[in-house]
Formats: C-alpha cells, sequence, structure tokens
C-alpha cells in the first residue's frame, strides 16, 4: 500500500493525496540529506527537520503543514508495519494563532430560539426541522446536505451523521420534539431513500437549496435575537455547551472532530490561556 492509497481509504480527496505528496517532498529531500531513514526516525530527528524548515526561511504555517502532513505519513508507515510508533503525534507549533469560538450563545438562548422559531414565526416543517439539527446536534451545513432518511432511527431515537475527510461519522441521540416531527415529515413525503430535508421529489438535496435555507433560516432567527449570526456559531455554541456536561472525548466524538485539540480550543476563554494551553504541548520557537 502506498501512501497515496492510505489517504484515500482515510477519505481524502484526490487534490488533497496530490498536495500531500507534494509537500513530502521537503521531508524527503531532507532525509536524503541527511541519509536517515524514515522507518527509524526518531523524535530528536523530526525536532531537526523542523529547525531546517526554519533555517530555510519557512513561516510557521508551513511548518505546521508539514507537521500535519508527517502526522498522516508516520500512521501510514505504522498501518504498514514499518513503525510501532509515530514520532509526530502531539508535536504542535507555538505561537499559531488559532480562531477561538465567540459570540456564543448560552443552551438556555438556543432552547429560547428553537421554541420561538416554532411558535413565533410561519416555517415549514422542513425548516423546523433543519432548526433542530443545527440547535441539538450541532451539524454543519453539509452535513445536513448529506442526510438520508436510512440515517434516521426513529425507534431508537438517534440519527447517523457521515464522516468525510475532514470530519467522524458519529450515531447522536434525537431529542423526543424532534423525533415528532421527523416522523410527520416522512410520513408526508413518503421518503423510503435518498435525501431527508430536500422538500423536493428527487432524492438527493441541492446544495445551493440547502444553503439558502439556512441563510433563510438565519435571518429569520435574527428577528428573534440579533446576536444570531450564522449556523457555524450555532455549531459552536452547541459543542461549547456539551463541554460543559460531558467529558472532552465525548464532546470530540459528538462533534465529529478528528483532532482532540479541535475539542480542545472550546475549553478556553481567551487567546491568553489557549497560548499557555499550547505550551504544555512539545513547545518550539
Amino acid at each position: 500500500m502506498t501512501f497515496s492509497t492510505y489517504l484515500q481509504q482515510q477519505q481524502f480527496s484526490t487534490a488533497t493525496v496530490g498536495a500531500y505528496n507534494k509537500q513530502l517532498e521537503y521531508f524527503t529531500q531532507w532525509l536524503d540529506q541527511e541519509q536517515l531513514s524514515p522507518v527509524d526516525m526518531t523524535y530528536t530527528e523530526l525536532l531537526d527537520f523542523i529547525r531546517w524548515l526554519q533555517a530555510q526561511g519557512k513561516s510557521k504555517g508551513m511548518v505546521r503543514s508539514q507537521l500535519c502532513i508527517l502526522r498522516h505519513y508516520f500512521n501510514y508507515l505504522v498501518a504498514t508495519g514499518k513503525r510501532t510508533d509515530n514520532p509526530a503525534a502531539g508535536v504542535f507549533i507555538r505561537g499559531l494563532s488559532r480562531k477561538l469560538p465567540s459570540n456564543l450563545l448560552s443552551v438556555q438562548q438556543l432552547q429560547q430560539l428553537y421554541d420561538q422559531y416554532n411558535i413565533q414565526l410561519y416555517v415549514d416543517l422542513g425548516k423546523k426541522i433543519m432548526l433542530g439539527l443545527l440547535v441539538y446536534q450541532g451539524l454543519t451545513t453539509d452535513e445536513i446536505e448529506r442526510l438520508e432518511a436510512p440515517h434516521i432511527r426513529l425507534k431508537e431515537g438517534k440519527i447517523f451523521i457521515q464522516g468525510t475527510s475532514r470530519s467522524n461519522e458519529r450515531w447522536l441521540k434525537l431529542e423526543a420534539v424532534q423525533i415528532i416531527d421527523l416522523q410527520r415529515y416522512l410520513a408526508v413525503n413518503r421518503l423510503k431513500a435518498g435525501a431527508l430535508l430536500a422538500g423536493q421529489k428527487k432524492g438527493f438535496i441541492s446544495a445551493n437549496n440547502i444553503i439558502n435555507q439556512v441563510n433563510s433560516i438565519m435571518r429569520q432567527l435574527r428577528r428573534l435575537n440579533p446576536k444570531v449570526q450564522n449556523a457555524q456559531q450555532l455549531r459552536s455554541s452547541v459543542i461549547a455547551g456539551w463541554i460543559k456536561q460531558y467529558n472532552l472525548r465525548q464532546v470530540q466524538y459528538m462533534a465529529g472532530h478528528k483532532y482532540v485539540s479541535s475539542t480542545q480550543r472550546y475549553q478556553t476563554s481567551d487567546l491568553e490561556d489557549l497560548q499557555r494551553s499550547l505550551r504544555r504541548h512539545h513547545p518550539m520557537g
């Protein structure tokens, strides 16, 4: 199995596979120069490679990108039995700014939005269901787009979210109010397969249609609460609420984050706290 094949099995796009192989040339160039093998490379030698990149004038963003690729590459070597460890695991670059969730809504505010949306505004059942998926399961617009009727298990009270190259698959609990609405929607539309929320006779949802519907929902929500910004804000608010109820790994699973570091940022209240957290992970200037 080649590195490209491994990445494809991990559901990376063709463009990403090509980019990763192209950028990996920096690493292979350095290995040849140092007469080293990736199979025997140590953590100390990995730091040497990072220093070499810095000496070449590469930006911190570039170094971070290289580390990301190397984490996948060493995982590939482990998967093929050529290594037993990943020396790049847990290695991060200090000093890179990461966008922090801001202007979040509380769990109470999210619930109030959902209740008011159904009572005060005239909305169709499809939009009501989509809003529920945003405020209860914290789904992204893309995840709503990929939903299919078989992913809904009404009797079990749960929903399946497909994974992608950037997110993990997971099962999430449905709230009682959602189950009632979904039963009505499925009965009315007689959906046995294909997309769930299209509001169309065809099976799959048009991406433009979903984006337009979600944007319409956001405009309606701003009439109820001017603090509402977009679907990403709702998702971030949901995850921040989960952090207060569940342990970190549970929230990582529920959010579909591939890396726990994506979940950890919801535990920080400001950039200074985040930077202190990052210093605990192999700090490098």
